[in-house]
């Protein structure tokens, strides 16, 4: 990841590539191998974040792990070489933050000079020169004791190097982030490099642009004498040596800029550090815009407390009710604390002001009302900073007429939006979608509107944000008016670009990669449209776009709950179409449970004939299809004939070939079942350059899972073994897997393993396999396979316990076992029936038919 010709240096540590080597304070570290790897690729890419996967495929190439087995190892890195070193950025990544300098190797043993004999190596950086002096008495009006400033080290850092560097750095960010804070603290920490030190100005109690320069001379000190200019008065009167923190800038942005530009122009050695919610867009301003406090992923005790959202909470409650610690019975609510409030430090404090009063799982329960609870923080704040809606006020004030009817609507979106959505819900007949695409520009500048970088950008509110435009919305009276607006949109676009993909314009998974981050919204637009004054019409019509959404995605069960919400809202009026696409939608969603598989037979059933009579098209293939690999399932093999054979002379037309590869995995499934192997590996392999051609990478998996299995039942095991292998590569490697695909290939991984008699890496790949399974379709799943893990293994009342869950699920989804299937079950039942009497073996059985997911988790991990 670094070459080798160097080394690298940030403060008492140093970093060699060439032997593997940490050394802190010119010691070796225990350091592991991956930390190793992972502490690299950050230096290797220091100028960027990386991603979670990014980092997973660097450090575990072709290797499937768990982010905690990352956060580990960061957490690891962040107690040897400070907190600093690694910044988190929540949900998304980390990046290396410490200074560092890269000398070549064979310099560098003479670059560092010499300390007295035995000294550790001198810290670098401002923050740890600063700690070690006095403040002079005259080096500004900063009080000598700041209140301790948690989670903030690495922006502290940045920011002390960048203000020497640029004369005027702005620091952006909405309110309540903890702009105020930390330019205090940067401020009392670069005091001394600036002979006349550093100087706060508050600007928020000024409303008079022209009481502007007066409020800087006041805070200095400063007499002017009002004969001429003030502004040219303040700026004869600096000498020039000065850093002057201009705090609160927002409310006069513009009498601000000008006051700055001629500042600086005047007074060439003067620094200024602003702090606004909006940039002063000067040529010299350097804008850095701060970003909330860090939220773990994960409620891991050993890893929360190093994230900066977590060090504050406990800090501030701990500070009210001495003895209060972080521990495994506080753990989740104090994470799921942070992470409602998107790691914002004011939110934040006052919510640990509430702890005395409601307890931590209190305050938790009460978030759904944080306008109302988050309040009463400490007197000495700032009256705009006294609760959090005094603090949404003070921003919310800012703003234009327009920008606050934009910024309510936005409040209507769930989990962020695209520019698109966002100009078709906030417009009207006097605001046109041009006018909220610089109005959006406008809240993105004011802090009001985060922006998630990528590809194609998205747009967000904080919760806190979004909780108070709704109540801006309900004030307006328009809360209904735009969630049904908001639904209409949403099924407008998504429909919009469904209709293009059945045109062929993209293919599956381009069109799941452009519709899956609007999930979110598309589940709010369905609860409206489902609920209390929603519209039937748009309800089915938005769930149907959805269930081949969420099945191309692999989110069936939640997909199956909005659409048994939505199934009554079907009447005599509804269309038939409408009806076809909702049986169809249904049967696919409820493919691996919920639905049984003679209901989804009658749901395809009525499909294709409502298809055939009106449109012939690419969902009367699917569905066709579809119906004949759940009639195979069912045992029903002269129906699953006939409906391939209509399929099949569906898909030679030429518009429809797209969908041969479809009909022709299908058709390996019904073989697979029908106990034709050799039939099955065929269709499966003509199937395979189709599909790859289709790009619809939920068939392709499927295939490929297939192909591996047909060569285990085949008997050719090894290649069956190899074959997982590279589904499981696949799967790393491709952006559009999900934990549904990962679940079946490693089951079917570990049940060719136990083939192959690898009885410890079947055992280990089971265990892999867990996390996926619990965000899927659960272990119980792989019950009857797994029986004979466990039946080798010795663990025969397990065995027997697991045909018996098999049995069970099989009988819910009305679906049989395939020949192949029933001879697992057989070879296990065997192992078991040699040690113990068919009656023991029947109650075993009936105890497994009533196992639940937890209870088949610990049977199979050995902890029942």
């Amino acid at each position: 990841m670094l070459p080798n010709d160097s080394i690298y240096r940030f403060d008492n540590v140093e970093l060699r590539p060439s032997t593997r080597q940490l050394l802190v304070e010119g010691q070796p570290a225990n350091l592991g191998a991956r930390a190793f790897d992972v502490l690299s690729a950050l230096i290797a890419h220091r100028e960027r974040m990386l991603s979670k996967n990014e980092l997973l495929e660097m450090v575990w190439p072709n290797v499937v792990v768990e982010e905690n087995n990352l956060q580990v190892h960061v957490s690891a890195l962040r107690k040897l070489l400070g907190a600093k070193a690694i910044v988190t950025i929540p949900g998304r990544g980390y990046r290396f933050a410490a200074e560092l300098d890269a000398l070549p190797a064979a310099s560098a043993a003479v670059s560092r000079p010499a300390g007295p004999a035995g000294a550790a190596p001198a810290p670098r950086g401002a923050a740890a020169a600063s700690a070690t002096r006095v403040l002079r008495s005259d080096a500004g009006n900063l009080p000598a004791l700041l209140p301790p400033l948690v989670g903030r080290d690495a922006e502290q850092t940045m920011l002390g190097e960048l203000v020497p560097q640029h004369r005027l750095l702005s620091l952006l960010g909405p309110g309540g982030i903890g702009k105020t804070s930390l330019a205090r603290a940067v401020a009392r920490q670069l005091a001394h490099d600036f002979r006349d030190g550093a100087w706060m100005v508050e600007l928020a109690t000024v409303s008079d642009p022209a009481a502007l320069p007066g409020a800087v001379a006041l805070a200095l000190g400063i007499n002017l004498p009002g004969r001429a200019d003030a502004a040219a008065e303040l700026a004869e009167r600096l000498r020039g040596h000065e850093l002057l923190v201009l705090d609160n800038c927002e409310h006069l942005v513009d009498p601000v800029a000008a006051l700055v530009s001629h500042l600086l122009d005047a007074v060439p050695r003067l620094h200024i550090l602003a702090t606004s919610q909006e940039p002063l867009k000067l040529a010299a301003e350097r804008p850095v815009r701060l970003g909330a406090l860090a939220v773990p992923d994960h409620a891991a005790l050993a890893d929360a407390a190093t994230h900066g959202a977590v060090a504050l909470f406990v800090a501030r409650v701990g500070a009210m009710q001495p003895g209060f610690r972080l521990d495994d019975g506080n753990l989740d609510a104090v994470v799921d604390i942070c992470r409602e409030l998107d790691g914002l430090p004011l939110a934040l404090e006052l919510a640990a002001a509430r702890v005395p009063l409601l307890g931590v799982q209190g305050v938790r329960r009460h978030l759904a009302q944080r306008l109302h609870v988050l309040k009463n923080g400490v007197r000495d704040a700032p009256t705009r900073h006294r609760t959090l809606r005094t603090t949404l006020d003070w921003s919310h004030a800012l703003l234009s007429p327009d920008e606050q009817k934009v910024f309510r609507r936005l409040g209507v979106f769930v989990g962020g939006f695209g520019l698109e959505l966002a100009q078709q819900v906030a417009s009207d007949e006097h605001i046109d979608v041009w006018a909220v695409l610089d109005h959006l520009g406008d809240l993105v500048d004011k802090s009001i509107v985060v922006v998630d970088a990528g590809p194609v950008p998205r747009y967000r509110l904080l919760e806190t944000a979004r909780a108070y435009a709704r109540e801006q919305l309900e004030a307006s009276s328009e809360w209904e008016t735009v969630r049904q607006w908001h639904a209409r949109c949403m099924h407008s676009a998504l429909d919009r670009r469904t209709r293009a993909g059945r045109l062929g314009a993209e293919t599956v998974d381009q069109w799941v990669q452009a519709c899956s981050p609007e999930i979110d919204n598309l589940r709010s637009a369905i609860e409206w449209a489902c609920g209390p004054g929603g519209d039937a019409a748009l309800a089915l019509g938005l769930v149907n776009i959805a269930a081949v959404l969420m099945y191309q995605a692999g989110r069936y069960p939640e997909c199956l709950r909005w659409m048994q919400m939505a199934e009554p809202l079907i009447d005599e009026a509804t269309p038939p179409l409408v009806v076809a696409e909702f049986g169809l939608g249904l049967a696919l969603v409820g493919l691996h449970g919920g639905i049984s598989a003679q209901r989804r037979m009658q749901l395809l059933d009525q499909a294709c004939d409502i298809f055939e009579r009106e449109r012939p098209d690419g969902l009367l293939a699917l569905s066709l299809s579809s119906y004949a690999y759940v009639a195979a399932v069912s045992g029903d093999f002269e129906s699953a004939g006939r409906r391939l054979e209509q399929c099949r002379r569906l898909v030679e037309q030429p518009a429809l070939r797209a969908f041969k590869g479809t009909w022709l995995y299908c058709t390996g499934m019904v073989r697979r079942y029908q106990d034709q192997p050799v039939q099955a590996l065929m269709a499966y392999s003509q199937a395979l350059p189709l599909v790859r051609s289709e790009g619809n990478a939920r068939t392709l998996f499927h295939v490929l899972n297939n192909l591996a299995a047909i060569h285990h039942e085949l008997g050719h095991v090894d290649e069956a073994v190899s074959q997982f292998r590279g589904v499981i590569d696949h799967l790393q490697r491709s952006p559009l897997s999900d934990a549904q695909m990962m679940a079946f290939a490693l089951n079917w991984y570990a049940h060719a393993l136990t083939g192959q008699g690898a009885l410890d890496e079947a055992q280990a790949q089971v265990l892999r396999s867990l996390p996926h399974c619990r965000r899927s379709v659960g272990l119980r799943h792989f019950a009857g396979m797994l029986a004979l893990l466990a039946a080798r293994q010795g663990r025969l009342r397990e065995a027997a316990m697991l045909i018996g869950c098999d049995d069970a699920a099989r009988q819910r989804r009305g679906e049989k076992r395939t020949p192949s299937d029933q001879r697992t079950m057989e070879a296990a039942l065997a192992l078991v029936s040699a040690a113990h009497p068919a009656v023991l073996i029947e109650a075993w059985r009936l105890e497994g038919s009533s196992l639940d997911e937890d209870a088949t988790v610990a049977l199979l991990t050995g902890h029942s």
